[in-house]
């Protein structure tokens, strides 16, 4: 049913801290924030799905903490990020749409709590609807919301692939201080689905998984450079 469509449409959440000696109370020295657009929970192998292509994601799980029901506040990108940077519902924060509504000036963010507490922010984005022009730059030292791809029929948003995204992590990475707060967004499940190549001819029947499959690469790709320069 629709509904029930709907309830299996999730953002999968990864927040990772490097860097934390004494998990029972230290600050860590990095957190890092990825959110993936679309991404269904039956097609991630730690929820259940069977012959899943999400390798990073499921160790992830395995090795930290892993919730087992977890609803987005909207079936809509920009209202749900809007609700996880703030902590406040659309009714609340006053986000209710995409591309119609931006957050007000009055209501803060997780970025500006990071900052005021000494981390570098730093966020790539992955589409136009998560444009700095709706709020959720604010608190980021960097917002990098710069797109290659022209607006989609289906989505009507323009977007980035993956890879591109984690590029611009990587230059950023390579001058970032130790103690940052990162926040990744990747689009790629969303509509259209047009995995690049090579995993567009292994999933040639099955484009979406092919999308879930690049942006777990590129998510692992990423933190193998965390941890390459800062160390686990």
């Amino acid at each position: 049913s629709p509904g029930g469509l709907r309830r299996g449409l999730v953002m999968l959440v990864c927040l990772l801290s490097f860097g934390c000696s004494d998990p029972g109370g230290s600050v860590p020295e990095r957190v890092v924030l990825v959110t993936i657009d679309t991404l269904r929970a039956d097609h991630v192998g730690c929820y259940g799905a069977r012959g899943a292509h999400t390798t990073t994601l499921d160790t992830l799980a395995a090795q930290g903490v892993r919730f087992e029901t977890a609803i987005s506040q909207a079936p809509l990108t920009l209202p749900s990020h809007t609700s996880l940077m703030t902590g406040l519902d659309p009714p609340r924060h006053g986000v209710r749409h995409n591309s119609i509504y931006r957050l007000g000036g009055g209501i803060s963010t997780l970025a500006e709590h990071m900052r005021q507490r000494g981390f570098a922010t730093a966020a790539f984005v992955g589409a136009l609807v998560l444009d700095r022009r709706f709020g959720l730059d604010r608190g980021f030292d960097v917002y990098d919301d710069h797109m290659e791809r022209r607006s989609s029929q289906l989505s009507g948003y323009a977007e980035r692939p993956a890879n591109r995204v984690i590029d611009a992590v990587l230059a950023w990475l390579d001058t970032a201080p130790e103690h940052f707060f990162l926040w990744v967004h990747l689009y790629d499940p969303h509509v259209e689905h047009q995995p690049p190549p090579g995993f567009a001819a292994a999933f040639a029947s099955q484009p979406y998984k092919g999308e879930i499959a690049f942006a777990d690469e590129q998510t692992g790709r990423m933190l193998e450079a965390i941890r390459r320069r800062f160390g686990p």
